[in-house]
């Protein structure tokens, strides 16, 4: 009964403010063209409600709509107004200026606080100039023995399927980068990890699961609402898990470091991320707290976004034979069959780079970027009002006119024509846009490439892309990549 009256009068406050949104009242500036299928009193929060399956069609759907209407429209969603971006040059506007991330983000406040992830205004920029030293070349560099490793270790765990039936290759993906991820930012890398693994993924997938849920059923949006559901419950316990997980990686890192001889002073800090974070804790730069919050953040973020990015990319590959043919000629041409990859054949692997950026074109990781418009925001042609909600949505922008009339072609040839120089910084955000751009693009860019060098000298891969299913759980994650290997004749 209780749950019912809080119910109405949720709606009632929802109809109030959906009326002076769509009025136009309150703004002197005025509205670019609404998105379809909009109810009245209601909007468009109907369009948003389903399942995490549901919400990638939504999205590439109202991206394309976006993409019909010039790059820009709106919709009225939980009593606000949504500005769905797709004009590049309007993206990269509302990526450089609002700098708040949307309230989607603070449900995660409980577990990554202050992190990088979910940080707003000064926090994020304090924070983000701390870890800076943590990713850049030089110290991505050192890692390349853990990602040849893992590589092969990724190898070495397929060759049971060789030559079999289809498989789903995403759980070996997810498992073999966070072991990359937990060696190389945490020095941590025993067989203990696997376990850890299992279980921080588990429980982080359900957490965002819920997230993503709570988002879609507006009336979630409340506080008080969601406690009395009892998934406020759930999600304490989830986090308390995930929290109890940090702290353990935490307190084994110090105890490793206190038995460590002292390093030399060297006047910078090219130091793997656990090592520069506990330094800043011993001189007080970052609180014990801000230390938790961002492991969390980057344990999160540094396997879940890569794993599901090859996923998809390995599907993409084993569905055109050809661009399969042109990166197993580039990689032997550069590395010959066997060998490691060092630090000097990074930037040969020129063909393999433009399959990676057309395979996030194609399927961007980040399907939604959404933040606060917190003053009056002029774009190209429309001025967005303040205290209004924006989403850049990066498969509508990846299809712009710009890209040409084959823009729904797979072809990573593409990115080996000197024209793509000529489109704005807009036009593609693999790893997301402006200055908050992802701090570990070249972590994953590096990463990856290691990762498809050795898979593909040692695997001739088959898939269909057309039998994939994707969800949105924050990021875009495939829930079936069925596919066949083979060895290679060396």
């Amino acid at each position: 009964m209780l749950s019912a009256l809080l119910l109405c009068i949720f709606w009632g406050v929802c109809a109030v403010i959906a009326w002076r949104a769509y009025s136009g009242k309150g703004s002197a500036h005025p509205l670019p063209p609404v998105l379809s299928g909009g109810i009245p009193i209601i909007g468009h929060t109907h369009v948003i409600s389903g399942n995490t399956k549901t919400i990638w069609d939504v999205l590439k759907s109202i991206s394309m709509e976006s993409v019909r209407n010039g790059g820009l429209i709106y919709a009225h969603i939980g009593g606000k107004i949504y500005y769905l971006v797709t004009d590049p040059d309007d993206a990269l506007t509302v990526a450089n200026t609002c700098l708040q991330k949307h309230f989607i983000y603070n449900y995660l406040d409980n577990w990554l606080g202050n992190g990088l992830l979910t940080a707003s205004g000064a926090a994020w920029q304090r924070h983000r100039k701390l870890l800076n030293p943590a990713f850049t070349v030089s110290v991505i560099h050192n890692f390349l023995g853990i990602f040849n490793y893992m590589a092969k270790q990724f190898n070495s765990e397929l060759a049971v399927h060789a030559g079999k039936e289809p498989f789903e290759i995403s759980h070996y993906l997810r498992l073999i980068a966070f072991q990359t991820f937990s060696r190389t930012a945490f020095g941590i890398g025993d067989e203990s990890v696997k376990e850890f693994a299992r279980k921080y993924m588990e429980s982080s997938d359900q957490l965002m699961n819920m997230v993503v849920y709570r988002f879609q059923n507006v009336w979630l949006h409340n506080d008080l609402i969601f406690r009395l559901t009892g998934l406020k419950k759930k999600e304490q316990k989830l986090i308390k898990i995930l929290d109890d997980m940090a702290n353990q990686v935490i307190k084994r890192k110090k105890e490793e470091m206190k038995h460590q001889s002292k390093e030399p002073e060297t006047g910078t800090r090219c130091k793997p991320l656990m090592s520069l974070l506990l330094e800043l804790k011993n001189d007080d730069t970052l609180t014990e707290k801000e230390i938790k919050e961002e492991v969390d953040t980057a344990i999160l973020a540094g396997f879940d976004t890569t794993s599901n990015t090859l996923t998809c990319m390995l599907v993409l590959i084993g569905s055109h034979p050809e661009v399969q043919r042109k990166m197993y000629e580039e990689m032997i041409d550069v590395l010959g069959p066997t060998r490691d990859v060092e630090k000097d054949d990074i930037k040969k692997l020129v063909y393999t780079e433009a399959v990676i950026k057309e395979a996030l074109r194609v399927l961007p990781i980040g399907p939604a970027l959404m933040r606060n418009v917190d003053k009056d925001v002029k774009l190209r042609n429309y001025t967005m009002r303040a205290g209004s909600q924006c989403v850049i949505l990066p498969v509508g922008t990846h299809h712009a006119p710009e890209w040409g009339d084959d823009v729904d072609v797979f072809r990573p040839e593409r990115w080996l024509d000197p024209a793509i120089a000529t489109l704005g910084n807009g036009a593609f955000f693999g790893f997301s846009l402006g200055k908050r751009s992802c701090i570990g693009k070249t972590y994953a860019m590096i990463s990856m490439k290691v990762t498809l060098s050795h898979f593909i000298r040692r695997y001739r891969i088959t898939a269909d892309v057309t039998k994939m299913e994707l969800k949105v759980d924050m990021i875009l994650k495939p829930t079936t990549a069925a596919v066949t290997i083979e060895e290679r004749k060396l």
